[in-house]
């Protein structure tokens, strides 16, 4: 049932004066609010997504300068910068480039033209600034003194020959941790590609090696901060007779099997010769 007109206005009651005010429309009021810069808003969509297993302080005091040194080639010409930063300043890096013939120096960097493909990670930072700054003295002097077969060969030869510095930054990174890493420093390396390391003759005892994809390699070492080498398991020895304990297990067993078979050369038969088969296919166009 429809209630009646004057039910209607017992439920909405009027005002006592009716003012001009009152019947004027108006809009609501704003509430002014912080407005956050560009700069700022910017930062915030494109800031970096580190990895899960983020581990390690990233802080100024738990990695100061020096403690990482980040290791830069040429895709096309195998040229090494060295820096001791994240990414790299056109200006610095510029620098370390030197002249050996006709476009050899470029304007500025490009990115897609420099990778990184190594980095060094020190526990103590004065010794990183030291290796930092003897591989370029030893890099100089690849550049300045080589052999005297190269005058014989042509200036573009002779140019990208000495422009090929990778393997030479491996080895003298090797050369100066074997010499400056004393006492209990340890230096961890990240390899973009495992088998660079084969191109210094021998690693030191405290250089300790590792992976890394190509995406995390620039932060990896910030991730990594001030390591600890890991402690070696001593043998478990008895009390009383003084004898070394004999391990039981899956794991033991899976070591004896192991040595078993390093012991035992396998001896495999000749492989036996594939039968050539005449072709008789014919052409189809």
């Amino acid at each position: 049932m429809r209630p009646s007109t004057a039910l209607c206005a017992k439920l909405a009651p009027l005002p006592k004066k009716i003012t001009a005010h009152s019947l004027i429309r108006r809009l609501p009021e704003k509430k002014f609010t912080k407005r956050t810069p560009i700069r700022e808003q910017l930062k915030q969509t494109r800031a970096r997504e580190y990895p899960k297993d983020d581990i390690g302080d990233l802080s100024r005091e738990a990695n100061p300068l020096g403690s990482h040194i980040y290791f830069y080639t040429n895709i096309a010409t195998k040229r090494v910068i060295y820096s001791l930063y994240q990414t790299l300043n056109n200006t610095k890096a510029l620098k370390q480039i030197t002249f050996m013939g006709k476009k050899s120096v470029p304007a500025t960097l490009r990115k897609d033209m420099w990778t990184p493909f190594l980095t060094a990670t020190f526990t103590n930072s004065a010794t990183g600034l030291k290796a930092f700054q003897h591989l370029r003295e030893l890099r100089r002097l690849h550049e300045t003194q080589w052999d005297k077969e190269l005058l014989t060969k042509p200036v573009r030869e002779r140019s990208k020959i000495l422009q090929d510095q990778r393997a030479n930054s491996i080895a003298d990174l090797a050369a100066i941790c074997k010499r400056d890493v004393k006492g209990k420093e340890q230096v961890r390396v990240r390899w973009m590609n495992i088998y660079d390391a084969e191109y210094a003759a021998e690693w030191p005892s405290s250089v300790t090696h590792g992976l890394e994809t190509q995406q995390y390699l620039r932060f990896s070492a910030r991730r990594v901060g001030k390591f600890e080498p890991l402690p070696s398991r001593a043998p478990v020895v008895e009390a009383e007779s003084g004898k070394p304990v004999k391990q039981s297990g899956a794991k033991a067993k899976a070591k004896a099997g192991v040595e078993d078979k390093a012991q035992v050369a396998e001896i495999l038969p000749p492989a036996a010769e594939e039968e050539k088969k005449p072709k008789t296919g014919l052409w189809r166009w």
